[in-house]
């Protein structure tokens, strides 16, 4: 069974970064001390449980001008499995609830193509952020896709 969760920051968040923890600084070598920062505090902490088993996570919180969206992250052993695409359209549903008229993110280029389904659009020059290569992307209200595998015929 798959369920979710939204956690404020300032109450318990330890599936959440159980999860980063595993991706971003096990699993990818990012410093520990870069993956938690000011914005964990505040940030409403999305977390995807596959059978009671943290799966995965994402986080929401507004920085002047807008909402963003980061450190979605998928346990190595949920992927391919659609745990990731089911994390990003809870996380832009909640955070266009709250009243966001666009949303920003920095996506990891290996991952640009799933944001770009949702109606992300990629601007600026190519950046390094731990030293992986990540794109400024951003979405609106009006612009955003909930697209669909389901249904599709041949043609």
């Amino acid at each position: 069974m798959i369920t979710s969760a939204f956690i404020p920051g300032n109450q318990d968040t330890t599936d959440p970064f159980l999860v980063r923890d595993e991706v971003f600084v096990i699993e990818q070598n990012c410093p520990r001390e870069t993956e938690y920062d000011e914005f964990d505090e505040y940030a409403l902490h999305l977390i995807i449980y596959v059978d009671e088993e943290p799966a995965a996570t994402g986080r929401i919180w507004y920085e002047e001008p807008s909402f963003r969206i980061g450190r979605l992250a998928v346990r190595k052993q949920y992927r391919g499995q659609k745990i990731g695409d089911l994390a990003l359209r809870l996380l832009l549903y909640k955070t266009f609830s709250m009243g966001a008229q666009k949303i920003d993110i920095h996506a990891q280029t290996y991952i640009m193509e799933l944001y770009k389904k949702f109606g992300f659009k990629a601007h600026g020059e190519q950046f390094a952020e731990s030293g992986i290569p990540h794109f400024a992307m951003t979405v609106t209200k009006d612009e955003v896709v909930y697209s669909s595998d389901c249904c599709k015929t041949e043609q």
